[in-house]
């Protein structure tokens, strides 16, 4: 068995290798060990899980080993999404929720998800003491078997169906008298996964639209390809848009805890570019104060920081993992988080990335247009943000090494204080998560080991196109010859 490890976003494996129910059990276990061991285990657990194969049978073992600790187990009746799994913790007061997923990997994957009572993911600490405590386990021989047939439920399960708070929370943070006059015409593409049921009630139920729906049926295959709403996914959804001249596509991920956006036009959002646009709009329509701060991972991109200081706010960088963009929430004053990996929440919603959240909000921007700006599409509003603060192309390279090379990769970068990169000198090195090189001219690379693959992962952004692609060029060339 492969060692059971964290990464930044829970422990995720191979169904039937390493993703087993003995294994499952014994995190289910380890992370039972840590609520006693904290004065959380009188509060609860909720339970959540995605449409993955046997998703539903993993979460329902989770919850017996729980309630064979002598914690209380509150399991979701369906698929629901991560973040509305996380806010369960805070709805229900909960010790915390475990989510049952491997979010976008491919469909042969399962894994799960630890979040703490406070609605966000568990930070190093927290999972520092879990791994710690499966070890004690794993020294003792495992957690002992337990009947897995519905009949032996225990009777101290209960079973949750109600998640009307969860979309009151939703609707809190967007303009719904706004959505529902423009009623723009969209599709949303769930992939097949945990969003299939609760975002298509959101947009029929709540804003009264009517939505071509894309994939939301439950396929633990998910159509053949990766739950992943990156633009060489999301064909279907672009040619829905074009074919029907709507206004918006939306998608989610596998958990729905990501997103991704097609406009009007045909043109992807990527999660750099949405993150940038909700903050501008935010900014342009008094929805911010002066206290607040914009935060983004150290592989965003830094149009948030043009953005912030044009509107005299500060912008924050964290490594990578929301886990760490949700410390600076619970601080307060954050205004918008987010990742480029397509993770984002905002002011007053849970410390935890929300797909579902970003969609409403990129149609709430939408709808805005519609009304107020002669029908323009989000492509065109972005277009007005280059105007004023440049056009920022970015990147990521996952280029293969040797496993023994990572760390001299690393170590060659973070030792670049005072070089150049293509003719452009390194102003700054920072090192919070792997090693980041600032150029001159504003220009940055980053470059950080993958810790399940033999890759490295280069981020790289400038605002001038053609440096861009020197830029790419040299990183290659440095990486190979390292």
């Amino acid at each position: 068995m492969a060692k059971i490890k964290f990464g930044t976003d829970g422990w995720r494996a191979v169904i039937a290798e390493d993703f087993t129910f003995e294994n499952l059990g014994n995190v289910a276990g380890a992370i039972a060990l840590y609520l006693k061991n904290n004065n959380f285990a009188d509060k609860g657990v909720f339970i959540g899980y995605d449409n993955r194969f046997l998703s539903e049978d993993f979460a329902l073992h989770c919850a017996k080993v729980l309630a064979s600790c002598g914690i209380k187990p509150f399991v979701s009746s369906v698929s629901v999404p991560t973040p509305l799994t996380a806010f369960m913790a805070i709805n229900l007061k909960l010790g915390g929720s475990i989510m049952l997923t491997a979010s976008h990997n491919p469909a042969k994957y399962n894994g799960i998800k630890f979040i703490t009572h406070y609605g966000g993911p568990a930070g190093d600490n927290i999972t520092s003491e879990i791994e710690a405590n499966l070890q004690k386990i794993l020294d003792k021989g495992s957690i002992k078997k337990i009947e897995l047939s519905n009949e032996s439920i225990p009777v101290q399960v209960e079973i949750v169906s109600d998640f009307d708070s969860y979309k009151i929370k939703l609707i809190e943070s967007v303009d719904l008298d706004l959505i529902k006059k423009a009623a723009p015409e969209i599709a949303l593409d769930t992939m097949n996964g945990a969003g299939s049921i609760i975002m298509p009630e959101i947009l029929t139920g709540t804003l009264n639209l009517k939505p071509l729906i894309l994939n939301n049926s439950r396929d633990a295959l998910f159509g053949g390809k990766l739950p992943d709403p990156s633009e060489k996914n999301l064909k279907q959804l672009y040619g829905t848009i074009i074919s029907k001249k709507l206004d918006l596509g939306l998608a989610l991920d596998g958990d729905a805890d990501r997103f991704g956006a097609i406009d009007g036009k045909g043109a992807y959002i990527s999660p750099n570019n949405a993150i940038a646009l909700i903050l501008h709009y935010f900014i342009e329509r008094k929805r911010h104060s002066g206290a607040d701060i914009a935060v983004r991972t150290v592989a965003t991109t830094h149009l948030i920081d043009s953005i912030c200081i044009s509107a005299g706010i500060k912008a924050m960088e964290t490594p990578v993992g929301f886990k760490y963009i949700a410390q600076k929430m619970l601080e307060g004053n954050v205004l918008i988080g987010g990742e480029e990996s397509g993770g984002l929440s905002i002011k007053g919603h849970i410390p935890e990335k929300d797909g579902l959240l970003a969609n409403l909000l990129l149609l709430e921007i939408q709808s805005y247009l519609k009304i107020y700006r002669n029908s323009m599409y989000l492509s065109e509003y972005l277009g007005q943000i280059y105007e004023k603060h440049g056009r920022y192309y970015n990147v990521r390279l996952d280029i293969e090494v040797e496993p023994d090379k990572k760390n001299s990769i690393i170590d060659y970068f973070r030792n670049l204080s005072g070089g150049k990169i293509s003719s452009k000198k390194v102003i700054k090195v920072i090192t919070i998560d792997g090693a980041k090189v600032l150029l001159e001219d504003g220009s940055w690379v980053l470059v950080r080991a993958s810790g399940t693959e033999p890759l490295i992962r280069c981020y790289i952004e400038s605002i001038d196109k053609e440096y861009f692609k020197d830029l790419q060029s040299s990183a290659r060339k440095i990486i190979s010859g390292i």
